[in-house]
């Protein structure tokens, strides 16, 4: 019986970057949900069991069947929260196995539908045989890969309380040759694309709250400039075209502020420049480079990068730019900070005997980890919307490629192959769809 089978199979439970761009700046450059919630939850390799049923096909469905059942799997193992396990499709009713409590099984059903299908989707609890989530999703062929996305959100959701990120985006620079573009692709490195179409210099992507924008750096004129991509419209235009250096942008959490390093006065300073650009307020004053600010998730305080001690360290302030602290104590090269999603901590890349590494500390200062070794440089860390994943650029095969890992550091995927790639960044949870 399937409950039997179901026990069998789970068994034992950017200062750099400044440099770079002043360097490129030269002539010689010048490029039906419940309200039931398992409760999931996985503490390092301690993942939760999940049953994935062989999705059942109607008609003539059984090859959009399987394509979609392996979009799903690896949205589940991708998660980190789960020890997927395949299972035959259900020939009979679930019994109960209080044993197995919090354990799930997820099914699945695809059917033609006008011209394209159906999936009914839907996971059952093993401990009870209950039914906790069942949902249908109309898609046809080009919506098959965000459908499934959506599915496996919703799942996670009703598990864990808390949104996967199968459907949020991400963009980052790949260069071939002396151009520097800017791509998007979806968060398993899928479906990757061209944003910008400039045989220039693109860097630092940074996605608004909204999630069809993207404020980036561009080199397109000659100046270092801030241009704003509009996805809806497939078209870029300026933000700030100040003299000097306009780049690593940082959209505030309300999106009406931009955070971003200026130096129309002479040295690298933070300023916050209004979103209709018409206000510029600057935050920082000091003879030394201040660089790379983010935004904390509540829009009070910035972190950033500064040399003003003598090395790149990490700071933060308010965002008026009053109450500047340092942050970080160790190490001798601290660049490209951001905060997670929650705000209890802060991902930076660290250089330690030459070699960069991403670090995760408290966002009071304390408790730094190393989560990178012994594997090339490792740098522009980007939290998940969740806060469960961490994207970054490292250079373990030779070329700078882009990775998804666990924010320990474990479950390390690479995402991106082609040419080089670097300075990824992760966008928003799409608004959720009734």
């Amino acid at each position: 019986m399937a409950s039997n089978s179901s026990n069998r199979l789970l068994g034992a439970g950017a200062l750099a970057g400044l440099l770079l761009l002043a360097i490129a700046a030269t002539p010689r450059e010048a490029g039906t949900q419940t309200d039931v919630r398992i409760g999931v939850q996985t503490s390092g390799s301690n993942k939760s069991p999940l049953l994935l049923a062989t999705f059942r096909a109607a008609g003539s469905a059984a090859g959009t069947a399987a394509g979609a059942r392996d979009v799903t799997r690896s949205d589940f193992e991708l998660s980190g929260l789960f020890s997927v396990r395949d299972v035959p499709a259900l020939e009979s009713k679930l019994s109960p196995e209080p044993g197995l409590a919090g354990s799930v099984r997820v099914e699945g059903l695809v059917e033609p539908e006008g011209p394209g299908w159906k999936l009914t989707g839907e996971v059952f609890d093993l401990g009870t045989a209950e039914s906790v989530f069942r949902r249908a999703y109309s898609f046809d062929r080009a919506t098959l890969r965000a459908t499934l996305h959506r599915f496996s959100d919703d799942v996670i959701e009703v598990l864990t309380g808390e949104r996967g990120i199968c459907e949020t985006p991400i963009a980052f620079v790949r260069q071939s040759g002396k151009a520097k573009e800017i791509w998007v692709m979806d968060y398993d490195g899928e479906n990757q694309r061209q944003v910008t179409h400039d045989r220039s210099i693109a860097l630092s992507p940074a996605w608004a709250p909204w999630g069809s924008e993207i404020a980036f750096t561009t080199f397109k004129r000659g100046n270092p400039d801030l241009y704003l991509f509009d996805l809806r419209r497939g078209a870029s235009y300026p933000f700030s075209t100040r003299p000097g250096l306009n780049t690593a942008p940082s959209y505030s959490p309300d999106g009406k502020w931009i955070a971003c390093t200026l130096s129309r006065d002479g040295n690298a300073e933070i300023y916050l420049v209004s979103r209709d650009a018409q206000t510029a307020r600057r935050l920082t004053r000091n003879p030394r480079i201040d660089s790379s600010p983010c935004f904390s998730p509540t829009g009070r305080e910035l972190v950033f990068t500064s040399d003003r001690s003598g090395s790149p360290q990490l700071y933060v302030m308010d965002t008026d730019g009053v109450n500047q602290r340092l942050l970080t104590m160790e190490g001798k090269y601290n660049d490209s900070p951001q905060w997670s999603p929650k705000g209890e901590k802060i991902a930076y890349a660290a250089r330690h005997d030459g070699t960069f590494d991403v670090v995760i500390i408290d966002s009071n200062g304390q408790n730094p980890i190393q989560i990178t070794s012994d594997a090339g440089h490792n740098e522009n860390p980007r939290w998940s919307a969740d806060g469960r994943k961490i994207y970054f650029s490292s250079s373990r095969t030779g070329q700078r490629q882009i990775y998804l890992m666990s924010s320990d550091g474990s479950d390390v995927v690479q995402l991106t192959r082609a040419d080089e790639n670097y300075n990824p960044s992760a966008g928003p949870r799409p608004r959720k769809k009734g």
